[in-house]
């Protein structure tokens, strides 16, 4: 499932486009005469320009799309915010048993030695050092990390084709969540699993990177050779870059195995070879939706801080209301902002070239 620019740049010339059995059946059917490709009165360099102006679909097209898709498929955004709100909840096993066995660790050993002030904080190391505890909690902290893993990216299968389908300009409003939630999971959980080893990888050498920048710092520091800072700041540079590249790549071939369902490889191969067409473009798109979402949520806490300023000297119980919903209206708008930037990646990644 792809769309083409073509859909969206429609003029009175295409009435004077040939129909029929003659007709060319490519993407370019329907734009008028000067931005086809194939033969043409203008010039060659000419008509190659105009063509890769059509075909490579601007950023702030595919943001406007997006938000358009956003609005048209609008109850996604509820379903991003009970995914969302499971996912925390997801994390609250392991954080109430290693509360409940810290606390007992620290009441027994206050029953043992009561006139000694130290003993609760013995009875806590205590318990920090028992290999048990610690399997016990990291084993619930990592299934609570797969399930919620698991659950997002059943909403990713369900909602990148419903996404996709509504980027057109006339969707044809088939049911595509459910269908796929069932056949594209198994390929989505293959993508995100290659998606972490590339990840992993892509902190390692960001690690390595700072590291040396740091080791070789020292030695410039040490022997004044100003030289080195050059070296050091495309050291550190490159160690935000390359994650957030890769998280980016990372991304276009969840989007391209949803919507053109590619297998993990496969994926993974479009998605570099479209972030290195462009590479300025998705990372301009990652600071503006990352701005976006710091923007909100800002001015959603500052409102809210506004709002219920009145309670502040209200007891706890009292202000435990508006500070739920406020807490609530902000991770309903995090689920809108990333179904928005989810949108425009899609419309990014499978648009025609």
């Amino acid at each position: 499932m792809s769309f083409s620019l073509s859909q969206e740049v429609r003029t009175g010339d295409q009435q004077n486009t040939p129909s029929g059995p003659g007709a060319s059946g490519s993407a370019s059917a329907g734009l008028p005469d000067r931005v086809r490709s194939g033969p043409s009165a203008l010039p060659p360099g000419r008509a190659a320009a105009t063509v890769s102006l059509v075909t490579a679909l601007p950023l702030g097209t595919a943001i406007s799309l997006g938000l358009r898709a956003l609005v048209r498929e609008a109850w996604l955004a509820a379903v991003g915010l009970a995914v969302a709100l499971a996912r925390q909840v997801l994390g609250l096993p392991a954080a109430l048993v290693a509360g409940l066995l810290l606390t007992r660790g620290a009441v027994e050993a206050l029953r043992s030695s009561p006139l000694d002030p130290a003993a609760p904080v013995a009875g806590l190391f205590f318990v920090l050092g028992q290999p048990s505890f610690l399997c016990l909690v990291a084993g619930l902290w990592l299934a609570g990390r797969l399930v919620g893993a698991a659950v997002r990216l059943a909403w990713l299968a369900g909602a990148l084709p419903t996404l996709a389908d509504a980027l057109r300009p006339v969707p044809d409003g088939a049911p595509r969540f459910a269908d796929g939630v069932a056949s594209n999971l198994p390929r989505l959980v293959a993508v995100a699993l290659l998606g972490l080893a590339v990840e992993l990888g892509a902190a390692g050498f960001a690690t390595a990177l700072v590291l040396a920048g740091l080791q070789i710092s020292g030695v410039a520091a040490r022997d004044g050779a100003a030289w080195l800072a050059g070296p050091v700041a495309l050291a550190l540079t490159l160690a935000v870059a390359v994650p957030i590249a890769l998280s980016l790549v990372s991304d276009l071939a969840l989007v391209r195995a949803a919507v053109r369902w590619e297998g993990p490889v496969e994926a993974f191969a479009a998605a570099t070879r479209r972030f290195l067409r462009r590479p300025a473009v998705y990372l301009l798109a990652a600071l503006v939706f990352g701005a976006i979402g710091v923007v909100v949520a800002l001015a959603v806490q500052a409102a809210g801080g506004v709002a219920t300023g009145f309670a502040v000297s209200a007891p706890a119980l009292v202000q435990a209301g508006p500070r739920l919903m406020l807490a609530a209206l902000v991770a309903a708008l995090a689920a809108a902002a990333e179904l928005w930037w989810l949108a425009s990646l899609t419309a990014l990644a499978t648009h025609e070239e």
